[in-house]
């Protein structure tokens, strides 16, 4: 009897439900994307430093980092169940705000609020340290149009000026995290109206409308307190937040501004209203090996037990309810379709759009629109068969998007994390003003973001500083097309401000740091004698010879990448005894490098890469090492390129071997050049 009373465990179970879509992989995420210069910049300056990162666009960030900072430091774990428990908050908030409007359906108030809770359409809740803001504006944002309604429904005037004072507060302090989210505004008037005009008898629109706005003045403070304070007292330096730079297009330039606005609205509503829910699930579940699809399954099928186990224990349904109060879920339809169109202006004005990758999180304080769109559509269907099936397909496929969404980012992170520890044990040092070019191992990481170069400054360049902005000693870009036609140039030198830090691209001055696949080895070329894989993409190849290897200081105490960023240091495995051949190489250590060779080859080891076999026959042949030389060639010249380059290697150091080492680089490698 309790269980069908109370909502306390629609809340429990909202709270496992998030726990398990998105903790399963929780322990092993660390940095995604831009969260690795959030954490460099803190390294380095301290929590202070989130002052001047958002002092010129959103200086309440600048707060609210500042006190994770100092209680987290750099370890992303807490980051990321931070961002679980803003979002249960906000799915029980949610929860809070249906009951209060649909207090008879609460079968309807779950399926909403469990909907929004694990709305597919926001990618980025795998960057739990950037997008922390976010997700903590989408929980302030629920209860503060939550606390709107309780102080309609109170009819104690403390209890009515306390609800008042925290909505308007808590709505002025979600629109200061996310400004953007100010759309979100007419939703909560769409609310008022919902409550204030449930039981009126008024036939008229316009009576509605005058009674909605009677119980809603005072939450005009919200939006109009904060644009106030951001027309009259903050000077904005950023163009993209610039209102009045924004609107100024319109002005000049109406028909086309309103068309593009108009492109844009249309193609956010369909990315946040239908697409969020379907396009999410193929795109990340059909990607994953065997062993991750079984374990997305088991979340899914877990899920679907505890909605299932919910409906029996509060028992009953909502249409008995529905029929005697006469509520329309087409109500919840409307006013759902109506905040999504309001709630997303302000992106839209802004000239920018809502998709499900880069620019996901402009649809995450709409998602809870969204969800009440859906659910309201999903509750119109005549068939409670049909009702059902949706509800648990929608809820289903949610599970296993967002399952897929975390293993490809602790897949991408996993990569990159393995890349910067065979970096570490190649490069002992960097040398200050380097400019690393960086090949990732996959597409999927292959832009300037991913800690490209945060991550060797962090390894290399971790020493506290009182500078701000905070100066990058080493800085670093992909190999993208973009990026090549400056580094064939090589004569430009550019230095680059962003929010906290600076940094300085010197194109004459490179080294090229290239995994050509994810089973590769990262190869440090040396523009001397250049090591080009058959893998590698033609840009490596184009800019391989200007790479300078006197960038790695190979002398010096080697510098050890940090767990809390790096993991714990990988496995000794083929990789560790190519690097460190290859830094023996730059060494001159030839006794090295083929002792590393034969402690390889005793270990059973091999590589994936052919190419990697080029360090040790360097040295197996400056030591005269003649079976090795043998043994190492038909592993070179299955690949015609190899072997060219093994012949112009060998040629080069002629000299240096032994007669009998002569003849074997003439007949195995040069005979047929």
């Amino acid at each position: 009897m309790f269980l069908k009373k109370k909502p306390l465990l629609e809340v429990v179970v909202l709270l496992v439900i998030s726990a398990i879509v998105f903790l399963p992989n929780i322990g092993r995420m660390t940095y995604f994307k831009d969260d690795w210069y959030y954490i460099y910049d803190g390294l380095i300056a301290g929590a202070k430093v989130f002052h001047p990162m958002f002092s010129i666009d959103r200086p309440a960030r600048g707060y609210f980092f500042e006190a994770y900072y100092l209680l987290f430091g750099p370890n992303p774990f807490p980051y990321h169940v931070g961002a679980y428990l803003w979002r249960g908050g906000a799915a029980v908030g949610a929860l809070w705000l249906f009951n209060v409007l649909w207090p008879k359906e609460r079968k309807f108030a779950f399926f909403a609020a469990l909907l929004f809770a694990i709305y597919p359409g926001y990618f980025w809740w795998i960057s739990a340290i950037e997008y922390q803001p976010m997700i903590a504006s989408l929980a302030i944002q629920v209860f503060s149009i939550a606390l709107t309604l309780r102080a309609i429904q109170s009819s104690d005037r403390i209890s009515r000026i306390s609800y008042l004072i925290g909505a308007i507060l808590t709505g002025w302090v979600y629109i200061a995290l996310v400004d953007y989210a100010v759309g979100m505004e007419a939703f909560r008037f769409l609310c008022v109206y919902v409550l204030v005009n449930r039981e009126a008898q008024l036939s008229s629109v316009w009576k509605k409308t005058g009674k909605t706005l009677k119980a809603w003045a005072w939450n005009i403070l919200i939006p109009f307190g904060f644009m106030f304070w951001r027309t009259f007292f903050f000077t904005n330096e950023r163009k993209a937040t610039d209102i009045g730079l924004q609107l100024s297009g319109l002005f000049s330039s109406p028909i086309s501004t309103i068309t593009s606005w108009s492109l844009l609205f249309f193609n956010s509503i369909l990315n946040l209203g239908i697409l969020a829910w379907v396009n999410q699930f193929p795109r990340f579940f059909f990607g994953m090996r065997l062993r991750d699809t079984a374990s997305a399954l088991f979340v899914a099928v877990s899920v679907i037990l505890l909605v299932i186990l919910l409906e029996k224990l509060i028992g009953g349904g909502d249409e008995s309810d529905f029929k005697s109060t006469g509520i329309s879920y087409r109500e919840a339809l409307f006013i759902g379709t109506a905040g999504m169109a309001l709630g997303i202006l302000p992106v839209i004005m802004a000239n920018r759009n809502i998709n499900l990758d880069v620019f996901s999180h402009y649809a995450l304080p709409a998602s809870l629109a969204a969800a009440v769109a859906l659910t309201g559509f999903i509750y119109t269907l005549s068939s409670s068969r049909v009702r059902t099936i949706s509800l648990y397909a929608v809820i289903a496929f949610a599970a296993l998007a967002h399952y897929g969404i975390s293993v490809s980012a602790v897949s991408e992170e996993n990569a990159i994390a393995k890349f910067w520890w065979q970096v570490s044990w190649r490069i002992p040092a960097l040398r200050p003003g380097t400019t690393l070019v960086i090949q990732y191992p996959s597409g999927n990481i292959g832009d300037d973001g991913n800690g490209v170069t945060e991550a060797p400054n962090m390894i290399y360049f971790p020493q506290p500083s009182s500078q701000l902005p905070v100066h990058y000693n080493v800085s670093a870009l992909t190999l993208s097309n973009a990026n090549l036609q400056d580094i064939l140039i090589g004569k430009l030198t550019k230095e680059v401000v962003y929010r906290s830090h600076s940094l300085n691209l010197d194109y004459g001055n490179i080294l090229v740091l290239s995994q050509p696949t994810p089973s590769s080895c990262v190869h440090v070329i040396d523009g001397r004698r250049p090591l080009i894989s058959t893998f590698d993409p033609g840009n490596v190849m184009l800019v391989a010879s200007s790479s300078n290897i006197e960038n790695v200081i190979a002398d010096a105490e080697p510098f050890v990448p940090q767990e809390f960023a790096f993991g714990g240091e990988p496995e000794h495995n083929w990789c560790y005894f190519y690097e460190k051949a290859e830094l023996a190489l730059q060494l001159e250590n030839w006794e090295e490098v083929a002792s590393l060779g034969e402690e390889a080859i005793r270990l059973e080891l091999h590589p994936e890469d052919p190419s990697e076999w080029l360090p040790f026959l360097y040295g197996y042949a400056i030591t005269g090492n003649e079976t090795r030389v043998k043994q190492t060639a038909p592993k070179i010249n299955a690949d015609r390129s190899l072997r060219l380059q093994a012949c112009d290697m060998l040629t080069g150091i002629e000299n240096s071997v032994t007669p009998e080492v002569r003849e074997l680089i003439a007949t195995l490698y040069c005979k047929s050049k």
